[in-house]
């Protein structure tokens, strides 16, 4: 199989929504074709700077944050793959966070341009990365939920359980494992938690028996228990098809 023929991460994503035809995979294929690798630790978006190209994270994680004057950050969100990182570039041309990549990664990059061309010409396609768009700010949402009214304990299990789904999502976690690179630091500017904090937490949350940790791994051993103490529902990771009403629409 060629490496254009196998199904991307962003590719895996969309197709949770829509059943895609032939040329508009081979649309997103040309759209990932120009991919490079990056160490960590690669700017993809500086807050306050011009976009430069849109980026798609294919293998390896990012992460996007805000920086206020005194040099305090906030991670907002974690980028992994299939995840876009400047979508509305070409609407907003001066990016309102910054975004670093967190492991070394593969990106591909096109110009936000093709997101416009992308509407005229393929508006099922367009319904789906406007639906990945929304899915973004619904994150942000319930990350503004936990930081205003879940505990501790609550946040950390509703973070690893949110980052769990999206993985399974584009077929990036083993079962109930996944690769978690991040450091407890990373963790604590996430989650408006300290350091200590964090470990007494993830303490906590091991003690208790419902994960595992094995080096970067995370495993979650008991997932109804994890989810109730998070009180988690995948509900606004809209995990579904396109609504029929629409498809017909657009088929008309």
């Amino acid at each position: 199989m060629s490496k254009t023929s196998v199904k991307s991460p962003l590719i895996r994503k969309l197709e949770i929504l829509v059943r895609l035809s032939g040329e508009e995979l081979s649309w997103l294929n040309r759209l990932e074709a120009t991919t490079r690798r990056v160490p960590a630790g690669t700017e993809l978006a500086v807050q306050g700077e011009t976009f430069g190209p849109v980026v798609v994270v294919r293998r390896g994680w990012a992460m996007r944050f805000k920086t206020l004057s005194d040099g305090r950050r906030q991670i907002t969100n974690y980028a992994i793959p299939g995840d876009i990182i400047g979508l509305y570039a070409n609407l907003l041309e001066v990016a309102d966070h910054s975004a670093v990549t967190l492991t070394e990664a593969e990106i591909a990059e096109f110009p936000p341009e093709a997101v416009t061309d992308l509407f005229r010409h393929h508006p099922k396609l367009a319904i789906a990365f406007a639906w990945s768009g929304a899915r973004e700010e619904a994150v942000l949402a319930e990350k503004a939920a936990s930081l205003g009214r879940r505990t501790a304990q609550e946040r950390l299990a509703h973070l690893l359980l949110e980052l769990l789904r999206r993985l399974q999502m584009v077929q990036m976690a083993q079962d109930d494992r996944f690769v978690f690179p991040v450091t407890q630091e990373q963790i604590a500017d996430t989650l408006g938690l300290s350091t200590v904090h964090v470990n007494r937490t993830l303490g906590r949350l091991r003690a208790d028996g419902l994960i595992e940790i094995d080096g970067p791994v995370i495993h979650v051993r008991r997932m109804p228990e994890l989810s109730a103490t998070a009180d988690f529902d995948d509900l606004y990771l809209y995990v579904r098809r396109m609504p029929k009403g629409v498809q017909s629409r657009l088929s008309s």
